[in-house]
C-alpha cells in the first residue's frame, strides 16, 4: 500500500512539473544586447518608460539595445524589460513581438503534426535625440 502511495505522489509531481507555466518560481530575467557603444546614465526606478506597440515614436531617436525576456507571463516580461531599459538610460521601448517559441512534433503517417506556442517578449530600447 505504501509503495502505491509513493508511486502516486511521484506521478502527480511529474505531471505537475510538466504542465507548469511560469508561476513565480522560474521567472525569466531580461537580457540586453547593446546596439551602440555610447552609454547613458541609468534612470531612477520610477522613471517613465514610453512603450510603443504598433506605432513608432513621433520623436527622433536612436536604438540603444535589444532587450528580450523569455517568460510566459507578458506582464512580467514587460516589467523586466522596463527595468533593463532604465538601467541603460533608455527613454522608451518598441515592442517587436514574442521572443521565442516551444513546440512538439508528432509523426502521423508520413507527415508530422506540429504544435508550438510563442512566449516571451522582445523589444528595442530607444533614446530620444530631440
Amino acid at each position: 500500500m505504501k509503495k502505491i502511495h509513493t508511486i502516486n505522489i511521484v506521478f502527480v509531481t511529474f505531471v505537475l512539473f510538466l504542465s507548469c507555466q511560469s508561476n513565480g518560481f522560474l521567472m525569466g530575467k531580461a537580457k540586453v544586447t547593446m546596439l551602440t557603444e555610447e552609454t547613458y546614465s541609468a534612470k531612477t526606478e520610477d522613471a517613465q518608460i514610453d512603450v510603443y506597440y504598433t506605432n513608432r515614436p513621433n520623436k527622433n531617436y536612436i536604438e540603444l539595445a535589444q532587450i528580450t525576456c523569455e517568460d510566459t507571463e507578458d506582464d512580467w516580461c514587460l516589467k523586466q524589460i522596463k527595468i533593463k531599459a532604465r538601467e541603460i538610460g533608455a527613454d522608451g521601448i518598441i515592442i517587436l513581438g514574442k521572443a521565442a517559441s516551444a513546440g512538439v512534433g508528432v509523426p502521423v503517417g508520413n507527415m508530422y503534426f506540429v504544435s508550438d506556442e510563442a512566449y516571451g517578449m522582445k523589444a528595442i530600447a530607444i533614446k530620444y535625440t530631440e
